[in-house]
């Protein structure tokens, strides 16, 4: 995304993706507009008011303390420049999976791939001292890997957003082919031996592919979750409305954005949570931006004393 926000930005420093456009009439130029940080949440995008929104920094260069029996929406509370202030959870309060339940859900995924292969090179093994069939999957394309690899490279994966964002990240995800096509290419060879008697060479590969092809991929697991994990790390806007002030944990920070008023449509009968929102505001590219209502957030999280 462009001009994605840097740890401890201030709002003002972040570009506007579009300006305001005055026409040949003067009456345009008169045009209520409001300027809004757009915001990532979910693999959408809102629209909080510059107008609120104080600063800009990653959750990770601030400590945020757990406050007991708080509801699940606060994430804590974080010194901003000497004031105790409540971090707000939207993901949460908009009833979305926390972000470290993403980084849960990807760990699992690949503790069942690593274990796919695990598995295959074992029932590889156990045709070759039980002399019986090797029922699993040759074509690298078609195991579990081989098909969860293919979304990535067709696009219908979340891993397919993360790699397009992040040269090295698509370079790791890139280095599996290699290692992978190897542990598959193993049967043939292994079972062409098993069928000329040559057990011992053929166990002698299958311990040697594990030592070597299959480590590889669990390297290149671990270091890809490590690297999807740190990408999941919240951006926090600090933001005001009235006295209060609070820090709104989202996903990312994309660019400023300058709407007409007018521009800004009522929800839809049939939009999912919509508690928060106060409209939305189609884009020229057939995006929209769904704006916050802060007053609302603010009243439901932190309410006033």
């Amino acid at each position: 995304m462009e001009n994605t926000a840097t740890p401890d930005q201030s709002v003002a420093t972040l570009a506007p993706q579009n300006e305001i456009i005055e026409g040949s009439n003067p009456e345009d130029a008169n045009e209520m507009v409001t300027r809004y940080v757009v915001v990532e949440i979910n693999n959408n995008n809102y629209g909080m008011p510059t107008a609120s929104t104080v600063e800009l920094m990653s959750s990770d260069m601030t400590q945020v303390t757990r406050v007991p029996q708080s509801p699940d929406f606060i994430s804590g509370v974080i010194n901003h420049r000497g004031t105790i202030i409540p971090v707000i959870d939207m993901r949460s309060l908009l009833g979305f999976d926390p972000r470290s339940e993403e980084a849960n859900k990807l760990s699992v995924t690949f503790q069942e791939l690593k274990d796919d292969h695990v598995n295959w090179l074992a029932a590889l093994q156990d045709s070759v001292y039980q002399n019986t069939e090797f029922h699993k999957a040759t074509d690298p394309t078609q195991c579990s890997f081989g098909k969860w690899y293919q979304t990535i490279l067709d696009g219908s994966s979340s891993m397919s957003r993360f790699s397009a964002e992040d040269p090295i990240l698509k370079s790791l995800i890139e280095r599996f082919d290699v290692p992978h096509r190897k542990i598959h290419a193993l049967a043939e060879e292994v079972l062409k031996l098993k069928n000329n008697g040559e057990t011992d060479k053929a166990i002698a590969m299958i311990n040697k592919t594990r030592e070597t092809s299959l480590v590889q991929m669990c390297e290149l697991f671990n270091q890809i979750l490590a690297a999807v994990a740190s990408k999941l790390d919240s951006m926090l806007v600090i933001t005001e409305v009235g006295a209060r002030k609070a820090a709104i944990a989202v996903d990312a920070v994309s660019f400023v954005v300058d709407c007409k008023d007018d521009s800004v449509e009522a929800l839809p009968d049939t939009a999912d949570n919509i508690e928060f929102l106060s409209g939305l505001v189609h884009q020229a590219d057939g995006s929209y931006i769904l704006i916050a209502d802060l007053v609302h957030v603010y009243n439901t999280a932190c309410p006033a004393a």
